[in-house]
């Protein structure tokens, strides 16, 4: 048998086998050349903060456009009926690796999902269920977590995805809420002018919306005032040293206009009082 029949009678499989690898490596670098730069950009835009992160999706670009590149090759050279005949081994494979890995691919999914969000980044301050902190890394299985104790918490994906996360920094204000209990034989209107004074000088407390104090409750024994100001900026303000800061100066202020702060409740006492005289003959 020559070379030319040789060729010949194999050059159909030859051809099959180069649209194969062409395709595969076209697909290949469409994922590793364009899509990959574009996702790196993307991502790296909002997690300035995580490297991890970005090097991962990049990594996982790559491999996820290697993995369909198999089935585009496979069915642009013709090889479908090769793989038909495989098709029972391929789906129990398939259907063990997904047993085996649900909750990895569960994380993995919830992970993709928690870097699209444009809602949740890193340096946000959240709150869920029972816990609390700063996001600091979002890997593509877990994300980790500072708490305000300086504790490092690493989370599942799926936990912050699937349950409700308050972010209460994730706007340009932040109201804080401080209750003042005054006695009943207080002007009411000269203790809101303090309240307003001490909030106006503070330079992290926002103009508007404008502080306000109202009247929430009339108690038995005290009136309940409540200040409620806004923080300008309060991702890179203490929150909790503003409003420290404020009630102190709330505090201050009125015990200087001699306004009776959480007077003391009236007890009634009932019942008899039995007094004995010592030496008495």
């Amino acid at each position: 048998m020559t070379l030319g029949s040789l060729l010949s009678q194999y050059s159909e499989w030859f051809e099959s086998a180069a649209l194969f690898c062409g395709t595969l490596l076209a697909v290949s670098l469409l994922g590793h050349l364009v899509v990959r730069p574009m996702v790196s950009r993307v991502v790296a835009a909002r997690n300035r903060n995580n490297p991890t992160l970005v090097n991962a999706l990049e990594q996982y670009t790559t491999v996820l456009f290697v993995v369909a590149a198999i089935p585009l090759a496979t069915a642009a050279a013709g090889f479908g009926g090769l793989v038909a005949g495989s098709t029972m081994i391929v789906a129990a494979g398939t259907l063990a690796v997904g047993v085996a890995g649900q909750d990895v691919i569960g994380n993995l999914v919830s992970g993709l999902f928690l870097v699209a969000d444009p809602d949740f980044n890193v340096g946000d301050y959240i709150e869920w269920n029972d816990e609390a902190g700063t996001v600091e890394r979002i890997d593509l299985r877990v994300t980790r977590v500072r708490t305000p104790a300086d504790e490092v918490l690493t989370v599942p994906n799926t936990q912050l995805s699937t349950n409700a996360i308050r972010n209460p920094f994730s706007r340009g204000k932040y109201r804080l809420t401080e209750r003042v209990l005054v006695g009943y034989d207080t002007d009411l209107d000269a203790a809101t002018e303090v309240i307003l004074d001490a909030a106006s000088d503070d330079d992290r407390l926002a103009s508007e919306p404008a502080p306000a104090v109202h009247v929430t409750s009339l108690g038995e024994n005290a009136i309940e005032l409540s200040a409620r100001v806004w923080v300008d900026d309060p991702r890179s303000a203490n929150v909790a040293n503003v409003d420290s800061a404020f009630a102190r100066r709330v505090k201050r202020r009125l015990q200087a206009a001699d306004v009776s702060l959480a007077p003391a409740s009236q007890q009634a006492v009932s019942g008899t009082l039995d007094v004995s005289m010592e030496g008495e003959r």
